[in-house]
């Protein structure tokens, strides 16, 4: 899936348009292009066209020439990935992930200073040892 930060907010508005026209549309299954441009132009402004590409270059819709012209209908596969939990989904999985490397490498970085913490202490020691005796 497309991840983008063209558009702030983009998670949220994909997910939002793409459950408006399942909600809207599901017993038409289809969307004449001008009818979606009408109905969505206001809401989401000048995102809408890149909002589109997004969803057509993911899958989630596709387009066809029916007998009102051009229209868009949902794939399978957007009903299916709306169902899981849509691109708000994926971020939030991304964000996990991300975090959790970030905690993984907090770690590292707290061994690495006890490790070299531990060398610089047992060299004042043996410095100090081999002076002592002398």
């Amino acid at each position: 899936m497309q991840l983008t930060g063209k558009i702030t907010g983009i998670d949220e508005k994909l997910d939002g348009l793409l459950s408006l026209m399942m909600h809207e549309f599901e017993e038409a299954s289809t969307v004449p292009l001008a009818l979606f441009h009408n109905r969505y132009g206001d809401l989401f402004g000048e995102d809408l066209d890149e909002l589109q590409e997004i969803l057509f270059e993911d899958g989630l819709i596709r387009g066809f020439v029916g007998p009102e012209g051009l229209s868009m209908e949902i794939t399978p596969k957007g009903s299916q990935f709306m169902a899981r939990g849509g691109y708000s989904r994926e971020i939030r999985e991304e964000m996990i992930s991300h975090e959790d490397a970030l905690r993984a490498q907090k770690a590292v970085k707290n061994w690495n200073r006890i490790v070299i913490a531990g060398f610089v202490v047992a060299m004042v020691i043996c410095f100090y040892l081999r002076h002592r005796s002398s």
